[in-house]
């Protein structure tokens, strides 16, 4: 006859109640041990970037996408028609009626008085809409001013900063800088013609006959009006510079 011993459970020792207390604060201490809490939060000075890909459809019009997926993200229209409300315009893609992100380039590019462009990174159709200036490099300088908005703190708006667009006179690249002492940084520690990383904002790896793709590198975390207007400091920079890219 078979014992009642044979049906019961394979014999296990009990947790003691305080280890499995500790197991479990320890499970979740990695996101409770900051004041922010669970609140996961991002920043220009995380110096992390992202990349992107800008693809030519036709002579007049791009895409963007990331490198990691093909998805187009937005839609760049070139425009030649002084009617339009600018000459270079950024899509969404779900509405390709309204530009959400634009660029007028100036009429009189000779004219040193006056910006090569302005840029506008937030509703450009708006009467009240802001745009803020793009500027030639002035003589013995290879470097184009633009003033682009940034969010410096998270959970802070975007404010208007000063960068430089450098154009490379013998590759195939732009860069970004970033001018002035970063953020919550000691100005004694900032010096001008910095070009350490950390000062780079977006660096352009333009297509070329034997190239894969436009490489977009791009710093994260400062807001989508600056995303925009990086994409639109490209193209005027790509048309000052008399070329395109492929």
């Amino acid at each position: 006859m078979a014992s009642n011993m044979d049906n019961l459970p394979p014999y296990q020792e009990k947790q003691p109640v305080q280890e499995k207390t500790e197991r479990s604060a320890s499970a979740t201490s990695h996101i409770t041990n900051r004041i922010a809490g669970t609140v996961q939060t991002g920043s220009i000075r995380d110096f992390q970037v992202d990349y992107l890909t800008i693809i030519r459809n036709s002579a007049t019009s791009y895409h963007i996408s990331l490198t990691v997926d093909p998805t187009p993200l937005y839609y760049i229209k070139l425009i030649s028609s002084v009617a339009q409300v600018s000459n270079i315009q950024i899509f969404s893609v779900s509405d390709s009626t309204l530009p959400i992100a634009a660029a007028r380039l100036s009429a009189d590019p000779k004219n040193k008085k006056e910006p090569l462009a302005t840029i506008c990174t937030c509703s450009p159709t708006q009467p009240d809409a802001l745009w803020l200036p793009m500027t030639a490099p002035k003589t013995l300088s290879s470097d184009y001013k633009t003033t682009l908005p940034i969010v410096l703190i998270p959970g802070r708006p975007a404010v208007p900063h000063l960068f430089k667009w450098y154009a490379a006179p013998d590759e195939p690249k732009f860069e970004l800088r970033w001018e002035g002492p970063l953020p919550i940084v000691l100005g004694l520690r900032y010096h001008e013609n910095n070009f350490e990383s950390q000062y780079m904002f977006a660096t352009v790896v333009r297509k070329t006959a034997d190239g894969e793709d436009n490489l977009l590198e791009i710093r994260r975390w400062g807001g989508i009006e600056f995303e925009l207007g990086v994409i639109l400091g490209l193209f005027v920079l790509t048309h000052a510079k008399k070329t395109e890219l492929l």
